[in-house]
């Protein structure tokens, strides 16, 4: 689609298109600059497979329940085509030293996400954001007695950085493939 304007299909926003929404409780997350991704010739939003650099790996952020936010919004200019900030929230409960310096040092990563709303084929389930251009801390706090003393943070495209695509969906071939695939990328290949 890129800077083209005008709707291209149906929309149907009904009982049953309508779902739930919510994320399961993993994300995986790359370091960018540690991973290509390869997209879909037609469909520009859509990575097909990925390939890490040599020794470089995936990691996971493991969460509960209601845990993980992940979304976008627009950011529109009157001299520029539209672009998307993405976002993604996860608390951190971990506190020793080495788990401290990990998230301080969490900056320019792309993260997958997992829909609860799982189509027949897979197609939607799996969610990138930052992929082109990053996700960078905005929010990062941390308080004794809020939110029972976890930290909170905030992952976002960074301002002048935004993404051309309010989301890319990770599909090869199928839900199980697909899954695969990003565990497959969480150790350093041989």
């Amino acid at each position: 689609m890129g800077c083209e304007s005008g709707i291209s299909k149906n929309i149907i926003s009904s009982c049953i298109t309508s779902d739930a929404g919510g994320l399961e409780i993993t994300a995986w997350v790359f370091n960018r600059a540690d991973i290509t991704p390869t997209y879909d010739a037609t469909l520009k939003n859509k990575i097909t497979s990925m390939a890490l650099v040599a020794t470089k790996q995936g990691y996971k952020i493991t969460g509960v329940k209601k845990l993980f936010n992940a979304g976008h919004d627009i950011v529109v200019a009157d001299d520029r085509p539209d672009k998307f900030t993405h976002y993604f929230n996860f608390q951190q409960f971990e506190f020793a030293a080495e788990d401290i310096l990990n998230v301080d040092a969490i900056n320019d990563v792309m993260i997958f996400v997992e829909s609860k709303n799982e189509s027949v084929d897979g197609d939607g389930v799996f969610i990138g954001l930052g992929v082109k251009k990053g996700l960078w801390k905005s929010t990062d706090t941390q308080r004794a007695n809020d939110l029972l003393g976890a930290r909170n943070l905030e992952l976002v495209s960074m301002a002048g950085h935004e993404e051309p695509y309010s989301r890319y969906i990770l599909l090869d071939t199928d839900y199980a493939t697909t899954l695969a695939l990003l565990e497959g990328l969480m150790t350093p290949p041989v």
